[in-house]
């Protein structure tokens, strides 16, 4: 009984933070003490029903009824992308955006929990995926990667793998850091990443069907980047799974601002 003084204190000063520090909601700031992964109940809600919402199950990017043919979107129809598949945990709107970038640049691992599962549902759900073969994730330059401890495609790129059972594999490299894609527009985007990756040495690939890891799908540009590459290496189907996909698709000339 001796330690009940130590154990008073503990609360006691605990009590101080909560009064001081008060845990708010990740999306709407509400003060919330029952939080589910930095989220309210109610914010928790209406972001699973956004999950929901229906995607072109080739590049990911919100559609509305009807308006994929042949699974292609009329994004994709026009510009051809070199992946075959793309699922996302959720689109890269407004009530996402703080849990996006609290995950991508803030180091809230925990994150983790909420980003997993959904895109592990969306590959179970995907037409493509008993025929994935092994897991990749886009890789950063060795410079930005270690000013950013906790990398999130590679995070997710672990969960994937593990959940799905399938092999984890480290085989593209980034070449070159550039400037980061935020701003670009889309045809900057495009030239911004290419012959910036290329296939890790000694890797060689046969028929391969590989799964592609990103955090955030703004264009394409970077994940269609590195499906070049494995293309030319070998690969015969690319397949992409992301965090979060822009909904906006602007024209050549805007400057994309999202990621």
């Amino acid at each position: 009984m001796r330690d009940r003084p130590a154990r008073h204190l503990t609360r006691w000063y605990a009590a101080i933070i909560d009064t001081l520090f008060p845990v708010r909601c990740l999306v709407c700031g509400c003060d919330d003490p029952a939080l589910k992964l930095g989220m309210c109940s109610s914010c928790d809600k209406a972001i699973t029903a956004l999950c929901r919402e229906p995607a072109c199950p080739t590049c990911a990017r919100g559609v509305a009824n009807y308006e994929v043919s042949k699974g292609l979107c009329g994004d994709c129809r026009d510009k051809k992308p070199r992946v075959d598949g793309t699922v996302r945990a959720g689109p890269y709107v407004e009530m996402m955006q703080p849990l996006v970038r609290a995950f991508k640049y803030q180091g809230q691992e925990d994150l983790l929990q909420f980003f997993g599962p959904r895109l592990v549902d969306e590959i179970s759900r995907a037409s493509w995926s008993s025929r994935v073969e092994a897991v990749a994730m886009v890789p950063t330059h060795w410079r930005r990667r270690m000013r950013r401890p906790f990398y999130a495609p590679s995070a997710l790129a672990e969960y994937v793998s593990k959940s799905c059972h399938l092999p984890l594999v480290g085989i593209l490299q980034r070449t070159r850091c550039g400037p980061h894609q935020i701003g670009l527009s889309y045809t900057a985007r495009i030239q911004n990443v290419h012959g910036a990756f290329a296939m890790r040495s000694g890797v060689k690939l046969s028929k391969a069907r590989i799964l592609l890891i990103d955090d955030v799908k703004t264009t394409g540009a970077t994940i269609d980047e590195c499906a070049r590459v494995l293309r030319r290496s070998g690969a015969t189907e690319v397949y992409a799974a992301v965090a979060a996909r822009v909904q906006a698709s602007p024209g050549d000339g805007a400057n994309l601002s999202a990621m």
